[in-house]
């Protein structure tokens, strides 16, 4: 009964380092990734008063389409197709992006706003394909 039970929980363990290590593993490939960037997302208009995301999401640009990474193994994405960019709309209250962060608002294909703050030293990655409107400062 007792090795049987010693068995049961080294299986246990073991599952649960793999899982960890995957999670790392991920993680890394990701923040590895060019154009890489830090950044919080909400929806834009009348929402705007949700706030900004709890979490710092991963994200990269993939031609017109941003994909946000999320949850803890940042497996699980949402890949926003955008139509067009408005240029630094101010700067953003979301925490954890540095000083005086910059908010630019995404209008997706399907009609929907988003804003999406990053660092300012991240204005290239963070603008990708829709690197012109990063210079209408």
């Amino acid at each position: 009964m007792g090795w049987a039970l010693l068995a049961v929980s080294t299986l246990a363990l073991s599952l649960v380092a793999a899982g960890l290590v995957a999670t790392f593993r991920s993680r890394r490939r990701l923040r590895r990734t060019p154009g890489h960037f830090v950044c919080r997302v909400r929806p834009a208009g009348p929402a705007e008063r949700s706030g900004w995301s709890r979490a710092k999401r991963h994200a990269y640009w993939v031609h017109d389409v941003l994909l946000v990474h999320r949850g803890p193994s940042l497996r699980r994405y949402d890949a926003l197709p955008v139509a067009n960019v408005a240029g630094p709309v101010g700067t953003a209250t979301a925490k954890g992006l540095g000083t005086k962060p910059m908010m630019l608002r995404l209008h997706l294909d399907d009609g929907q706003l988003i804003d999406l703050a990053a660092s300012n030293a991240n204005v290239a990655p963070a603008t990708g394909p829709f690197l012109t409107a990063s210079m209408k400062r």
